[in-house]
């Protein structure tokens, strides 16, 4: 009897793909000591059929695409305002709800656990725009869209890269005809558990609720984005990307998910999706006379599908074409996945212990401290000399 589905953990992007293939529903995801979510097998339900492992889409070849790249921003200034980059997820969204179909997306809710839901209608696209640096639970919105698709209804699913990548082993036939799959260029993904975490530690400090969270709030203009913490008196925290402690950390790599660093299958010229949505960085070189610094979309038709997509919401957008070349050098999740922070260990270490401590967060990433430059010197000394002072450091 298995307990899990991948034998290595650091494989595993927990997509939630495996959930909905167990034919006997013996697989249900479950947070971590890190607080990412990991398949977990009921032995009592499991008959070892190994379906979950044969159709877990890691390892899997990846299609090799020759997208066609546009830059993009959406003609409806409020709605660019309010999403990350230019607002293009919302004109194709807009575009499948006016046909009869389905969104899902990623949303926050009450309590700003990071879901994926579906919206029948476009009032529901609010909680769908903006970037959520956390990791969502796709699993159940995953089995309510192939369900949809079974019964001929059309479907929009925007998710992460390794997220599309699990649904499409879910979908198969004429139901695919009926998918538009929508990611994007992925920075890698932080743990629910420490997101969590660090709002509890505001609302200690603070002594009240956090009601909303905006990850790439534009008041300082789409580049230098800020973390906003809204509460719910209508006070509000705001932070820039280098001393707001939660989007600080994010960019940093301290809290990505173990898998991401090794995410090279589905970047480049292999996303799984029919279009891959990012920011247009370095707009003030490739495209200057269209930057002004309200945010800018690079688009990728990776598919057929994604190219028919475009022209339906061809008259919700302003598109227009960007050279490619050397685009990585502005934005390398383009081509690479990111490296894991040195400091990762050392910060679960103290996580597992005491919860996110953003004072312990920001010592972290400003550089070596004494307790860094003592360990150094460690390393030149007498083995048990040195055990016994790394043991100190520890504490």
């Amino acid at each position: 009897m298995r307990e899990t589905v991948r034998s290595r953990r650091e494989d595993c992007t927990g997509c939630g793909a495996c959930v909905g293939t167990c034919p006997k529903g013996a697989i249900t995801m479950a947070p971590d000591a890190e607080g990412f979510c990991y398949p977990c097998v009921d032995q009592a339900l499991c008959i070892s059929c190994d379906l979950c492992e044969k159709r877990c889409p890691v390892g899997k070849p990846k299609p090799e695409n020759r997208p066609a790249v546009f830059g993009a921003m959406n003609r409806d200034e409020t709605i660019r305002m309010e999403s990350s980059s230019g607002g293009v997820f919302t004109a194709l969204a807009q575009e499948m709800i006016g046909r009869g179909g389905v969104v899902f997306g990623a949303v926050f809710d009450e309590t700003l656990r990071v879901e994926h839901v579906g919206a029948f209608d476009e009032s529901e696209l609010a909680g769908m725009r903006g970037s959520k640096y956390v990791q969502s639970d796709c699993a159940e919105a995953m089995e309510h869209a192939v369900s949809l698709l079974e019964r001929g209804i059309p479907v929009l699913f925007s998710g992460t890269p390794c997220q599309i990548d699990g649904l499409l082993t879910r979908v198969k036939g004429k139901s695919r005809d009926l998918l538009l799959t929508v990611d994007f260029t992925c920075h890698g993904v932080p743990s629910p558990g420490v997101f969590a975490s660090y709002l509890r530690e505001l609302e200690k400090k603070s002594g009240k609720r956090v009601k909303r969270y905006a990850f790439r709030d534009k008041r300082n203009g789409w580049k230098d984005f800020s973390a906003v913490a809204t509460f719910e008196d209508g006070t509000e925290y705001a932070g820039s990307q280098t001393n707001e402690p939660f989007l600080y950390g994010f960019l940093q790599n301290l809290y990505l998910r173990p898998s991401c660093v090794n995410c090279r299958d589905l970047r480049g010229n292999h996303h799984a999706a029919d279009l891959t949505i990012s920011d247009l960085w370095g707009a003030q070189e490739v495209c200057p006379e269209k930057d002004d610094d309200r945010g800018l979309s690079l688009v990728f038709a990776n598919t057929q599908a994604g190219r028919r997509a475009l022209e339906r919401v061809a008259g919700r957008l302003t598109i227009f074409h960007v050279e490619t070349d050397g685009l990585s050098r502005f934005n390398p999740s383009l081509s690479a996945p990111v490296q894991a922070h040195p400091k990762r260990e050392a910060f679960f270490r103290h996580y597992e212990r005491e919860g996110f401590n953003a004072e312990r967060v920001m010592k972290l990433l400003s550089g070596p401290g004494r307790i860094e430059r003592l360990a150094a010197r460690a390393a030149h000394l007498p083995a048990g000399v040195a055990r016994r002072l790394r043991a100190i450091i520890r504490r």
